[in-house]
């Protein structure tokens, strides 16, 4: 459970005077008081713009259009996906929400991607009817105490009314780290790396929620997951990713 989102009112005015919220960009207390981030640190995070790939939403190169190279390349089992800023810009704050407990981030975070989402639900995606969060492993959930992407769900459930369904999807497998690995070694990496359970997805349509982008083989194999339980269609919203390199 994170320590911001789940507190009544009057509790978290209380434990941001004793701790106060830090800025996901600078780290330093949030000024003003009150605020989710700095406004001289706001301007730091690049939005994705137009042009942006018309499978993934991964920012494209000036005068580029359609695909992404990696979603030219690559035979997607999602539908859609759609991002907010770029990985560069944003990734000291992700690393720091994702590995050393700054959970409070996520109130920011997750407004950003509601407010994308909501940009995006009158156009190609329609209104999802549930938000699944990408699941970590047991043993990383144990070593990290939290699921940032739960974290992310949870803040943009709560600004939408959409639910988060966190128990239809799981990880099943650990898998090794693929910083380093190419497409076709990530998608071989993820392989039943994922489950999903019960008939809630039946015929529904879902929105997987993930802090970062990079190839799609993530995104994949949980689509891949909810197909088999039934799902009618899955599409991504995430946090960041990376600019397309090029043609």
């Amino acid at each position: 459970m994170h320590i911001y989102g789940k507190m009544a009112a009057p509790a978290r005015l209380c434990r941001e005077l004793v701790f106060p919220r830090r800025c996901p960009v600078c780290d330093r207390p949030v000024q003003p008081f009150g605020a989710l981030i700095c406004p001289s640190c706001e301007g730091v995070l690049q939005r994705v713009q137009a042009p942006a790939c018309s499978r993934c939403g991964k920012q494209l190169g000036l005068g580029a259009q359609g695909l992404c190279r990696d979603c030219r390349k690559l035979s997607h089992v999602f539908e859609r996906g759609c991002t907010v800023f770029t990985y560069h810009s944003a990734a000291g704050g992700i690393f720091r929400f994702k590995y050393k407990g700054r959970q409070e981030y996520g109130a920011y975070y997750g407004r950003c991607m509601a407010q994308k989402l909501c940009e995006n639900v009158g156009g190609v995606f329609g209104r999802p009817d549930m938000l699944v969060p990408v699941p970590v492993s047991a043993q990383r959930l144990q070593k990290r105490g939290y699921n940032q992407a739960l974290i992310l769900a949870e803040e943009i459930s709560r600004l939408t009314a959409i639910p988060v369904c966190e128990k239809v999807l799981r990880r099943v497998t650990d898998t090794l780290p693929m910083k380093n690995m190419t497409p076709a070694e990530r998608q071989n990496n993820l392989k039943k790396a994922f489950q999903a359970f019960g008939n809630d997805v039946e015929l529904n349509s879902i929105m997987l929620i993930d802090d970062i982008y990079t190839t799609g083989a993530t995104m994949d194999a949980c689509a891949h997951a909810l197909y088999r339980q039934g799902a009618r269609r899955v599409c991504f919203i995430t946090l960041a990713a990376g600019v397309d390199s090029g043609y």
